[in-house]
Formats: C-alpha cells, structure tokens, sequence
C-alpha cells in the first residue's frame, strides 16, 4: 500500500496545486500569509416550498434556533486600522462522485487506475472533507472567541453535514450563533452558474436560504462562490436577491484591470465589492491582510493534501498549530482578526471613500492560469489528458436544463389548476437538484478525472429521464392528450402540434466573416438565412490523426473565429438577460493579453450591429476576445480525436435589442414542442 500509494501521489501531484478539484495554486494567491505573521427570490415556487417542507430537511434539523440566530456586532472601533481576513471556501462536491465509480460494464474503476482507493465513493470524500479538513478549521476559531471568520459553503453541505456528521454541524451552529463565522453561500450545489440561465441559480439560491434557515444557520451578506465565479452579472444579482458584498478575487482583477494596488473596497451595481487576497492603496488608511483565502481543505492537512488524494492523510495537527500560532502573533501585533462584513463596516465608519468599480468582465479566480473560464468551457486539463470532453457535457446541461424548466412551467400550471400533487412537487425538486449537480464545475475545468464527468453526464440523463416521467404524469392531470408546447418565456403549456418556425433559405457565406480551424479534420460549413439571421452551421469530421513529424499539428482542436468590425466587448454577463452591455477594449488591461467570456445566452457582438449567437446546446464553448485578433473565437482543445461534432451559430443584424431577443429565445427561454411520444423539439423564434 506504501508503495502504490506513492504512486499514486506521483500521478496526481498536479492536483496539489489545484482547489475544488479545479481551483487555485496556493502560490498564487496569499495564502502565504497563514504561515507567517503579514504586514428577488422564487420563494412562491414549488420547488422551494417543497424543500421548505419537505422530509429531507424537516428531519435533520439538529437543534432549536436561538432569537437572534447571530448577536448584532459592536459599534466599529474607529481607531483599528488594521484588519486580518480569511475566507476558506469549503466545497464537498470537490471530487463529486469520489475516487471510483462503476463504468457502463458494472465493473469498478479508479482514480488514476489505482485499485488501492477502492471504497474511496462520494459519501466517503465527503466524509473526509467534513472531518479532516472542515471541523479542524472550525476547532480553531472555537478556542477563540475573539476571532471572526468567513466560511463558504453549498448548503448541500450542510445537509450531508445534518444527516451524517451531526457533531460538526453542531460546531458551525455554535460559531454562527456567537457571530464568529460568517456563513457564506450562495448555492445549493457548486454549480457553474456563469455558464447557464439566471432560473437555475434563482431556484438554487431559494433551495439555499430554505436549508440553512432549516438549520438554524445565519446567511450573512457576503457573496464568494464555487471557483471565485464573479463579474457584474453575478455582483448585480447577489443585490437583487439580497445580499450586499461580493468578494471578488485578485487574479480576475489582475487579469482585466492590470496589478495596480487595490482601493479597500468599491461600488458596484448598488452593491459593496471587496476584492481579496491581498494589500490595499495606503492612501486609504487602513492596512488588510488575508491570513487565508483559498480552499478550506488544504489548510488543516499535511503538504496541501487535497481531497483527490485523501486516502494518504488526514489532518495533520502541527499544520493546524502553525496556523494557530500565526493568527495568535498577528492579533497581538495589533491587527483586528475580522469578517468581511466587519471590515466594511469600519471602512464606512473611518470615511473611507468607496470608490465605483472599474469595468469587470466574467470569470474564475485563477484566471490567468486557467484562462479564466475557459478551462471549464474548451480549456484542456492538465493531469488527466484526454479524460476531458467539456462541450458533451455542456451542450447536455443546457439541453436537460431546459428540459427541467419545461417541467417546472407544466407543474406550475398543473398548481394553479388544482391538479398538482405533493409528489409532483416533490419530484421537481429532485429534477433540480439532479440539475444543479449536472452543472457542477467539476464535470470539466483543470483537472476533472473520468469520474468526475461521468457523474455529471449521468445527472443529465437522469434529468432527461425524471423529466420525461413528470411531463407524462403533469399532461395527463392536464388533459394534454399527445402533442403539446411549452413556451418557457410567456410561460405557458398548450395543446397542439410544434408552431412552424422561420423559413430558412441556403445561402453562399461570403466577406470573410466566418473562419474555421480544424487540423486533420474534414470541416463543412452551411449557411441559411431567415429575415436578418443568417444560421452557420459548421460540421466536423473525426481527426485522421497528426502526422509524427508535425509538432504544431493537434487534433484535439478546433476554432471557428467571427470576424470583428469594431474594438468593443460587447456582450451579456452572466445571470444579464435584460441588457447588452459595451465597453471599449482600452478600458481593460489584459494581463494575458486576451479574456474568456461564458456567454451563457450566447450572445457576444461584432460590431455594426452584426452579433453571433451561439446556440448553447451544440456548441457552450468561451468566446476568446482579445486586441490583437480581429475575431472572436470559439476554441475547443477538449475535443476527442474519434468524434464528430456539428456546431450552430446565428448571425444576427440589427440593434442590441434584436439580438438581445433572439439569444434569450433561442438559449435562455426558448420554445419546447414535446410529441407526445416522447420526443422534443426546440422551436426556431420569428426573426
């Protein structure tokens, strides 16, 4: 076992520099510092009043909620001008589905072919995560009253916590109880949000606030998330549902607005920004420092073990005792060991000028390393080579999710008829929870093993599967007897055959507008036009395989590029589906000299009102934007050499408002013809 486990450690040391099986290198954030002493909600929804009410919450309920759940905090201490934070960001999904799992052949396989983890399942890493990495941390800030501390978590963690790790629950209630952790969520599963409609991150963040008001938990105003997903979408939505600080990290910063000291905190979409790890402007008075701000798993085991690697370690004490000792120097050299919330409260009670934020685009918080977003939508891993397949998985995900949101407006209409049941209810909540686990970051990003993906791809065959039997039992209490629409933006479910879509007429691509890259391949690309779209569909064929003598030859990507008329990035953040948003190119300073960009309507603009609209459920690939290239490019390095792939794009002419219409219609709320016989089709909007 000694041995192999050495093996195995030798195959996967990569993953030590990863965090939440796809998030940061210690190195490259400041959690150097912990080692030395430093200078509108659904809530009317279904779904959410079935987890409100439903039995896996009302049944690990593990203590009555004191009144208030969290004291109110003093007065700010005008004379401290020195603040230590730390924000651990805790995930038990981060290797979602565990270290083994069993293939289509019902045969067993391991992480890195390695038989040695056998028994390593999901329960069984997550268990880990809540024992070995999670309590210690909380044993910390236990023994000291006086610290605070930001902890971020799913709140599906904290139902496996109530359910099989009561003790360690009891623990975080204590801690948020006597104000010392600030509890920080801002999803049910660690989804990746920025990729798909605003609906699914809505009902998740309902789902979120049910669970941990079930739990006795306070939901602080704080905002971090699963791979530091951040940008004005996620800063404006966080406001609109109730939260007040987004804490959006130092990389992305660094990778759109250059490495220029950072003020302590901004404005942004009528809500506070505080930008971390790291130092800030001493023009503005105060001193920060972050004694952790990185995943909460490495920090109480030995080496940074992470839980890819669980079955080497477990806490390690004296890495706990450094950490200790640390934040014991640094609060008696004078510095106030805080919370977010805290600090921002003595920032506005010192005067301190909260200066409007720069223009942010969207992205992860290792964003140079990872090209921002990209790993998770065409970027390549870097341990596990060829177990990757981003667009598969992403393509399904946006299909299956509206399969759910078809289901969801079926239920709802079946509620207000008065022919839904308790079980309905119950099942769609189940089909979004199955979602929000398919869209789970994991599935693709730095390092995603076979597992991993396999997870994902089977929770989207189990939404398409759950769906399907709903839909059948929801048409029947409806009365729909065989074929039947659902329009997902008014709505509505009625009875009748699919509405006949847009006629589209073949037509010759010309004015060098569409470029296509694809070694080895055999590419095709058509194009027909209705009214102002023009729909380019570009066909590729299985790689032949590169010559041995052609190092620049590679097979695993391809790159459809759309030529640029103007030097603006114009396009819809994530969780926007109301505006266009523009910004000239010199008002960023790239660090890498490009940005990724999710484009969950997939919307991006070209100039003289000409937009391109990928659909998401053929191609949900980041759109490269970058001043030295006069396109934006759709950039696949994940695709496998033996498959084929067709994916459709719609150029649009007209204003942002057209473009903006047709994008949501086709990817945010489009139309669903269902047959009746099982089959589904998604309608083309009128131009």
């Amino acid at each position: 076992m000694r041995q192999r486990s050495v093996r195995i450690l030798g195959l996967v040391i990569g993953l030590l520099a990863v965090g939440c099986g796809s998030d940061p290198a210690p190195a490259e954030t400041d959690t150097a510092v912990a080692d030395t002493v430093p200078t509108d909600d659904v809530a009317e929804d279904t779904a959410l009043t079935d987890a409100v009410d439903g039995d896996a919450l009302a049944d690990t309920s593990v203590a009555a909620c004191p009144d208030p759940l969290a004291p109110a905090l003093e007065a700010p201490d005008t004379s401290q001008t020195r603040f230590a934070l730390a924000l651990f960001h805790f995930n038990v999904q981060y290797v979602i589905g565990g270290l083994e799992y069993v293939d289509d052949d019902g045969q067993l396989q391991y992480l890195a072919n390695q038989a040695e983890v056998a028994g390593w399942d999901n329960d069984r890493v997550e268990d880990w995560i809540i024992t070995e990495t999670f309590a210690p941390i909380l044993d910390v800030y236990a023994r000291h009253p006086s610290w605070r501390v930001d902890l971020e978590l799913q709140a599906y963690m904290v139902e496996v916590m109530a359910a099989r790790h009561p003790e360690v629950l009891a623990k975080l209630q204590a801690l948020a109880w006597s104000g010392q952790a600030e509890l920080v969520s801002f999803h049910h599963s660690d989804q990746l949000f920025l990729a798909f409609p605003a609906e699914d991150l809505e009902r998740s963040v309902a789902r979120t606030r049910a669970v941990f008001e079930a739990h006795c938990l306070p939901l602080s105003g704080v905002v971090f998330n699963q791979e530091g997903q951040a940008g004005e979408g996620r800063q404006r939505f966080l406001v609109d549902h109730g939260y007040e600080i987004g804490v959006f990290p130092k990389n992305l910063w660094r990778y759109v607005q250059g490495d220029d000291v950072r003020w302590p905190y901004y404005a942004s979409e009528g809500g506070t920004l505080v930008v971390g790890p790291g130092g800030v402007d001493p023009a503005s008075g105060v001193e920060v420092s972050w004694t952790f701000f990185d995943d909460g798993e490495l920090r109480a085991t030995a080496n940074w073990v992470n839980p890819y690697l669980a079955p080497l370690a477990g806490a390690d004490p004296d890495r706990v005792a450094e950490y200790e000792a640390a934040l014991e120097a640094q609060e008696a050299a004078g510095w106030k060991l805080t919370s977010v919330t805290d600090f921002v409260r003595h920032l506005e009670a010192l005067g301190v000028e909260k200066k409007p934020a720069p223009p942010l685009l969207d992205g992860t918080w290792q964003a140079p390393s990872t090209d921002s977003i990209h790993r998770w939508l065409g970027g390549r891993n870097e341990v596990f080579l060829g177990q990757d397949e981003d667009n598969p998985l992403r393509t399904a995900n946006a299909r299956v999710r509206a399969l759910a949101a078809a289901t969801q407006v079926m239920l709802d209409a079946a509620t207000a008829a008065d022919v839904a049941t308790p079980a309905d209810a119950n099942a769609m909540a189940a089909l979004w929870e199955d979602v929000w686990k398919a869209e789970v970051s994991d599935g693709s990003g730095v390092n995603p093993w076979t597992g991993e993906r396999i997870y994902c791809a089977r929770k989207n065959d189990a939404v398409t599967s759950a769906s399907a039997a709903l839909r059948g039992t929801l048409a029947a209490a409806l009365d729909l007897d065989g074929a039947y629409v659902v329009d997902l933006a008014a709505r509505t479910v009625r009875p009748g055959a699919a509405p006949a879509g847009p006629t589209w007429t073949a037509t010759d691509l010309s004015g060098g507008w569409v470029s296509v890259d694809a070694d080895t391949r055999e590419v095709e690309v058509t194009a027909a036009t209705a009214g102002p779209v023009t729909r380019v569909t570009v066909r590729f064929g299985a790689a032949a395989g590169c010559p041995d003598d052609d190092a620049t030859c590679d097979a695993r990507e391809v790159r459809v590029g759309f030529a640029r008329a103007d030097r603006n990035i114009t396009y819809c953040p994530g969780l926007i589906e109301d505006e266009v948003r523009t910004y000239p190119e010199d008002a960023f300073r790239f660090l890498e000299g490009q940005a990724f960009l999710p484009l969950a309507n997939g919307l991006i603009g070209l100039g003289e009102e000409r937009w391109v609209v990928k659909h998401t459920r053929s191609c949900h690939i980041a759109a490269r934007v970058a001043p030295d290239d006069p396109e934006v490019a759709f950039i696949d390095r994940t695709i496998a050499e033996e498959r084929e792939a067709t994916w459709v794009f719609d150029l649009v002419s007209g204003s942002a408002e057209d473009a903006l219409r047709w994008a949501n219609a086709v990817n945010i709320t489009p139309t669903l013809a269902f047959d009746g016989a099982g089959g589904v089709t998604f309608v083309d909007p009128a131009p």
